[in-house]
């Protein structure tokens, strides 16, 4: 009651300040070198919304709103385009300079750069072009992104030490953390546009993610008549991964058709080494784990994007991913006996499976304008549907004690569907006043059936009762969001309000019939606020403060039943009665010429789950679930620095610390540890020339957590020597990634009855190359003025 009453205040508040609205500045733009009448346009970002059109002389001074990104462009026929990007955060006065176009001009000129990262409120944009020279598919994309921080499991780390929601074009992918890897690593590097990185998600967005949002906006036909791209890699580590693809895109009068495909082999493996003591019968375990991970993948999209009129604009796109893989495990076990060494067990498991995947993604959006200030209506309904099917056979062999074999092999099918309705108004209100609703309904079903058989030696083939399970779980959360912004005496204010339903119900039907619901109802209150506090190198110092509740839900694969075998030591098991847990955010950063630079807050978490480790009383098999352990305060830091683009020499470096205090309990044990961890980044990018850049990225965290683990320090360094030739059309790129093999990551846990260590590592360090051949038919001069716009005007 407390928080809708001071949210119901701080509504009024802002209702109050209408009379004294002060959210224009002015801009005035002058034409350093007049000669005649030049064309002027100016672009708002990163909505990329015209905000004004007209002739430019000598000066012009226009009124435009304050704290908002532009695009200025000035053109005059016979001349190259003057282009600025720039932060209005105050009444400013910029120089535009025409210079003489070469007649033999036949090529785009690139005049001006987007910086890397750029704030807009609480959502920090990523620039992708860079990132992705030297990137073979989006997950190595997203492992470079400034700030981001992914672990070997695929989770990704922004703020927080609990992972981040991964949207792709704004739809979350509800999908777990493996197969999000797999999907992105099908995505070519060059088809991302952007990444966007929330860490503290306003009213607008699910409330499902308290670790923040990574939202991967893809590019869609760019609007320069007939054009596309080529592209081809190779990375060569132990194993290789190479792939092969093309773009294309064409744009006629209101009409644009974009389409991809690309198709990548890849080789990879994994090496796990684990020591585990077994307390209760003084014993040790010792794993070595060695994993092998062929496949082929093939993703294919397109889309079309019709404007009806200057006002309605209707878009179709769809995507498809369909990989086959496999993965072949040898795992040796060695059990010893304390103190003696003598040995207890010796034996060897080898697991092959068959996988064949494919994801189905499309949507169905519209976009309406309501007035010429920015006011608009975007409906959107999207489907995805996810089906797996895995082929597994074992043979477990014992050489101490003799005993015979053990085969068992078995079929697993796993059918998701999601289907999304929603609905957002962005209305320009009287007084400068911006009010945003929103609806959201979403619909997912998942299908899990799997058949086992086991034979011991020569007997006969059984069904096996443990693994053969058929589960179904359904889902439906509901959503509406009520949100308002204003600025007035320097301070920009943005209140919110969502509230979601949630309805799940879950059946097992084989082994057994159970069935699990969760209702309910909750309100997720958001306050964003944010102040100029002064000018430095007369750019403005900028303070946000944002507060913010959020939940993370289990997935699917958190509450299915069904024990997945891992080896004859351990197995994994869902736990249907999971209860979501809940997190408040508290966070103030400070940002600099729209860069951010300063940020520290609070996560207060309550009802954690987390992956645990159990001991089976009865079979004396340890396995692997998710519980609800306790609450968490988690304390972070993160400061950044470095040097504006646009020079020769481009530097971005930062660093980021969490410090958690953690109570709950372990096995009917408290669990209690104060955990400090530092995670540092940066990247760097020389400019040789006009047609030849070397940039380097690296990471490491120190002393890290990941659920009850603790994780020794890891990190990677990231090379790559970017080559245009052929004026440009032409792109080469020889990059490097985890140079130094610094990657793999050794990790420890010592709680309750369960200790144990070891370690983990992949074919990280490969050094690859990649050409991109673009290509394209241009319309008539005329219509060229769109190469001077930003990459931003030219995507829908």
């Amino acid at each position: 009651m407390l928080q809708r009453l001071l949210l119901l205040s701080i509504f009024c508040f802002s209702l109050s300040q209408s009379v004294f609205s002060q959210d224009k500045a002015s801009l005035t733009i002058i034409n350093s070198t007049p000669e005649g009448k030049a064309s002027l346009k100016i672009v708002r970002l990163p909505d990329s919304i015209s905000v004004f059109k007209g002739i430019l002389e000598d000066s012009l001074t226009v009124q435009l709103p304050i704290n908002t990104q532009y695009f200025l462009s000035l053109t005059q026929t016979g001349k190259l385009p003057a282009t600025q990007f720039i932060l209005l955060d105050a009444d400013r006065t910029v120089y535009l300079a025409l210079i003489a176009e070469a007649s033999e001009l036949e090529n785009v000129v690139v005049v001006a750069r987007r910086p890397l990262v750029t704030m807009q409120d609480d959502k920090e944009i990523v620039d992708a072009e860079a990132l992705a020279a030297g990137s073979t598919n989006a997950f190595e994309v997203l492992e470079k992104t400034p700030g981001a921080i992914i672990d070997q499991d695929g989770n990704v780390y922004l703020s927080s030490t609990s992972p981040a929601t991964v949207f792709i074009n704004g739809r979350q992918l509800k999908l777990s953390s493996s197969d999000i890897s797999s999907l992105l690593k099908s995505l070519p590097a060059n088809s991302i546009q952007k990444i966007e990185i929330l860490r503290s998600p306003s009213a607008k967005y699910d409330a499902n993610s308290s670790g923040g949002i990574v939202n991967i906006v893809l590019k869609k036909g760019v609007k320069l008549g007939l054009n596309g791209s080529v592209n081809v890699s190779s990375f060569q580590g132990v194993k290789n991964t190479s792939s092969i693809g093309f773009s294309i895109n064409n744009s006629s009068g209101k009409w644009n058709t974009y389409g991809s495909a690309q198709y990548s082999k890849s080789n990879n493996f994994q090496e796990l080494v684990t020591y585990r003591e077994l307390v209760a019968s003084q014993t040790q375990l010792e794993q070595n784990a060695f994993t092998t991970y062929p496949g082929g993948n093939v993703y294919l999209s397109g889309g079309v994007d019709y404007q009806v009129n200057k006002k309605l604009n209707l878009t179709y796109d769809a995507s498809v991913s369909s990989n086959n893989g496999e993965s072949s495990t040898t795992n040796s076990n060695l059990i010893t006996r304390k103190g003696t060494g003598a040995i207890v067990t010796d034996s060897r498991n080898d697991i092959n499976n068959d996988n064949r995947t494919a994801y189905f993604s499309s949507g169905l959006s519209g976009k309406y304008k309501i007035d010429s200030v920015g006011s608009e209506f975007i409906a959107e309904v999207t489907y995805n549907n996810y089906d797996g099917r895995t082929l597994q056979t074992y043979n477990n062999q014992f050489a101490v004690p003799s005993q015979p074999s053990l085969l068992g092999n078995g079929r697993a099918d796993n059918n998701k569907s999601n289907l999304t309705f929603q609905g957002d108004l962005t209305y320009k209100l009287p007084r400068k006043y911006t009010l945003e609703l929103g609806f959201k309904i979403n619909s997912s079903n998942s299908d899990n059936a799997t058949a086992y058989f086991k034979q011991l030696g020569n007997n006969p083939k059984t069904v096996d009762s443990f693994q053969t399970n058929t589960f179904q779980y359904r889902e439906r959360i509901s959503a509406t969001y009520a949100q308002l912004a204003k600025t007035f005496f320097g301070f920009t204010l943005k209140p919110g309000l969502r509230l979601e339903t949630t309805d799940i119900k879950g059946r097992q039907i084989i082994p057994s019939d159970t069935t699990f619901s969760i209702k309910r109802t909750d309100l997720f209150p958001y306050v964003y606020l944010s102040h100029k506090l002064f000018k430095i190198f007369e750019k403005d110092l900028i303070a946000n403060a944002i507060y913010r509740r959020s939940i993370s839900r289990p997935f699917y694969e958190n509450l299915n039943p069904f024990p997945r075998y891992v080896d004859q030591f351990l197995y994994e098991v869902g736990n249907p009665s999971l209860r979501p847990q809940f997190t408040t955010n508290y966070e103030f950063n400070v940002t600099f010429s729209g860069f951010p630079v300063l940020g520290f807050g609070m996560n207060e978490t309550k009802d954690i789950f987390s992956s645990v480790t159990y001991l089976d009383q009865v079979t004396k098999i340890a396995f692997r679930t998710y519980d609800n352990l306790g609450k968490n305060k988690e304390y972070y830091f993160r400061v950044v620095g470095g040097i504006p683009p646009g020079g020769r020499f481009f530097f971005y470096a930062g660093a980021r610390h969490n410090f958690n205090e953690y109570e709950g309990f372990y096995q009917n044990q408290p669990l209690n540890y104060k955990r400090g961890s530092w995670v540092f980044f940066t990247y760097q990018e020389f400019k040789i020339n006009n047609n030849l850049n070397v940039n380097a990225q690296a990471f490491m965290r120190t002393k890290g957590l990941q659920d009850l683990y603790e994780l020794e320090n890891f990190g990677g360094v990231y090379l790559s020597v970017n080559k245009t030739l052929l004026q440009k059309k032409l792109a080469l790129s020889l990059s490097v990634r985890d140079a130094f093999y610094t990657n793999p990551v050794r990790f420890s846990i010592n709680q309750a009855d369960v200790i144990a260590s070891g370690s983990r590592a992949g074919d990280t360090r490969r050094v690859g190359l990649k050409l991109r051949y673009n290509f394209g038919v241009r319309k008539d001069k005329k219509e060229n003025k769109s190469f001077g716009a930003p990459v931003e005007g030219n995507v829908n």
